[in-house]
C-alpha cells in the first residue's frame, strides 16, 4: 500500500517535470543560425520581442521620449492653407528590452535594427490637413541601439499641417503656423514627450524663394483637462512665423498702385476746367478697376479677412468717382455768368484777403479779389457799370477753385491715412 502510494507521487513528479520542460522550450530562444557575433545579438535581443508592447521593465514607469526636427525644405500655400514640411525627425527613447553584455558577444555596443523590428513611439501630429492619413509621422527607417537600450532614430519625414492663412498685409504678411504633436493613444503617465535642446535646427534648410521662418518657438502643453483629472495627455506645440518674401508681388501689384495714386494727383492738381482733367481721370478709374480685378484673382479671399491692399484699391476707385462727379460740379460753378449768392461772394472775399489766400487761389486776374485783398473795395476802385458780368465770372470762378483746393487737401489727408494703415 505505502509502496503504490509512492508511486503515484513518482509518476506525478515526472509528469509536472515533463509539463514544465515543454513550457520552458516553449519560452525559450532557438539556437542562432548565424556565424557572426553581429547576427548572434540581433537574434538573441529580439528573441520574444513584442512590438506592440511599451518595452519597460516596471509597466507603472513611464517612458521619456525626446525629439526634435531637423528642416531640410518647406512650402507654404496659402491658398490650400497648408504648411508642408520636410525633415529629419531625431527621436530618442530607453528601450528596457533591448540590452546585453558586451563582453558576450565581442564587445559589440551598438546595434543597427529597423523600425518594423522593433517597438517605436506613436508619435503623431493632430492638425494634420488630411486627417485620414496615418497619424504616426516615425515611418520605415534603421535606428541604432547601444548595449544599455537607448534607440536613436533619424528618419526622414513629410508633414502636411494646416495653417489658415491671414491675408490683412499682403504681399508683406506674415503667417502664424503651429505642429501640434503628441502621442497618438498613450498618455502622459505612460509616455512622456520631452523636447530636444534647439528643437527645430534650421541649418541644412533650403529656401524656397517664396518664403522664409523667420522665427520660431516651442511650448510643452501639460494635457490636463476637465474630463480626465487622474490622467495627462502632453503635447508639443511648434509654431513658426512664415514671412513672405514679398520683392516680386511689391513690384508687380504695389508700384502700379503708386502709379494711380500719382495720377490722381495729378488730375486734381489741374484746374476743373482742364479738359486734359477729365481725361486723366477717366485714364486713373480704368486702370484701378483693372487693377483691383487682377487683385481679386491674384489673392485668395477668405471671408471677411479682406487684404488691406485690396481695400486700399476697392477706396481708391470710390474717391476717383468722387474727384469726377466734383470736378464735372466745379466745371459747371466755373461757367456761370450769374450773379452768385451774397454768401458766396463773402467766402470769396474773406478768402482772398488773407496772404494764404492769394497765394493759392489767386492769379491776379480778378480785379474785385485784388480790391478785396488789398482793403480797396470801396465803390471808386471799381467800375460796376462795365466789370458786372466779369466781376460775376470771377467769383465763380474763384468758388469753383477755393472748392477744388479744399478737396485736394482732403484727398491728400485721406491718402495719408490709408497708406499709413496699410504700412505693416
Amino acid at each position: 500500500m505505502i509502496f503504490t502510494k509512492i508511486g503515484r507521487c513518482a509518476l506525478l513528479f515526472q509528469l509536472i517535470h515533463f509539463f514544465v520542460a515543454i513550457n520552458a522550450q516553449d519560452y525559450a530562444c532557438p539556437p542562432s543560425n548565424s556565424d557572426t557575433p553581429l547576427g548572434k545579438l540581433k537574434d538573441s535581443v529580439l528573441c520574444n520581442y513584442d512590438t506592440s508592447v511599451r518595452p519597460v521593465a516596471n509597466h507603472e514607469k513611464a517612458m521619456n521620449v525626446s525629439f526634435r526636427l531637423v528642416l531640410k525644405y518647406f512650402t507654404y500655400d496659402p491658398i490650400s492653407s497648408m504648411l508642408s514640411l520636410d525633415a529629419w525627425l531625431t527621436v530618442t527613447w530607453k528601450d528596457d528590452h533591448l540590452t546585453w553584455k558586451p563582453e558576450q558577444y565581442q564587445n559589440i555596443k551598438n546595434l543597427h535594427l529597423h523600425t518594423s523590428s522593433i517597438w517605436t513611439p506613436d508619435l503623431s501630429v493632430y492638425n494634420m490637413a488630411n486627417q485620414g492619413e496615418d497619424p504616426e509621422v516615425i515611418g520605415s527607417a534603421k535606428c541604432l541601439v547601444t548595449y544599455k537600450g537607448v534607440v536613436l532614430c533619424v528618419p526622414p519625414i513629410h508633414i502636411d499641417a494646416l495653417c489658415v492663412a491671414d491675408l490683412s498685409h499682403y504681399p508683406f504678411d506674415t503667417q502664424n503656423c503651429s505642429l501640434q504633436m503628441g502621442s497618438w493613444v498613450h498618455k502622459g503617465e505612460e509616455l512622456n514627450i520631452k523636447l530636444m535642446k534647439n528643437v527645430v535646427n534650421m541649418d541644412d534648410l533650403i529656401h524656397n524663394g517664396e518664403w522664409k521662418i523667420s522665427s520660431y518657438s516651442s511650448v510643452r502643453n501639460s494635457g490636463k483637462y476637465a474630463c480626465c483629472p487622474n490622467d495627462t495627455y502632453p503635447s508639443i506645440e511648434i509654431s513658426f512665423k512664415v514671412k513672405r518674401l514679398s520683392g516680386s508681388h511689391a513690384a508687380g501689384i504695389v508700384i502700379p498702385i503708386l502709379a494711380d495714386l500719382i495720377l490722381s494727383f495729378v488730375f486734381l492738381s489741374l484746374s476743373p476746367l482742364n479738359k486734359e482733367r477729365l481725361v486723366l481721370s477717366y485714364v486713373t478709374l480704368l486702370a484701378q478697376f483693372i487693377h483691383v480685378q487682377f487683385l481679386t484673382w491674384q489673392i485668395p479671399l477668405k471671408g471677411d479677412n479682406i487684404p488691406l491692399l485690396l481695400t486700399f484699391s476697392r477706396d481708391s476707385i470710390l474717391m476717383t468717382v468722387f474727384a469726377i462727379l466734383f470736378t464735372l460740379l466745379f466745371r459747371d460753378f466755373m461757367q456761370r455768368k450769374t450773379t452768385p449768392p451774397a454768401w458766396i461772394s463773402s467766402i470769396v472775399s474773406g478768402v482772398i484777403s488773407c496772404r494764404p489766400g492769394q497765394i493759392i487761389l489767386l492769379s491776379d486776374y480778378s480785379t474785385r479779389g485784388v480790391a478785396s485783398a488789398k482793403k480797396e473795395e470801396d465803390g471808386t476802385t471799381i467800375v460796376s457799370s462795365d466789370t458786372n458780368a466779369s466781376t460775376n465770372n470771377q467769383d465763380w470762378v474763384l468758388f469753383g477753385n477755393i472748392l477744388d483746393k479744399i478737396l485736394l487737401i482732403l484727398y491728400v489727408i485721406i491718402y495719408f491715412t490709408m497708406m499709413i494703415a496699410f504700412i505693416p
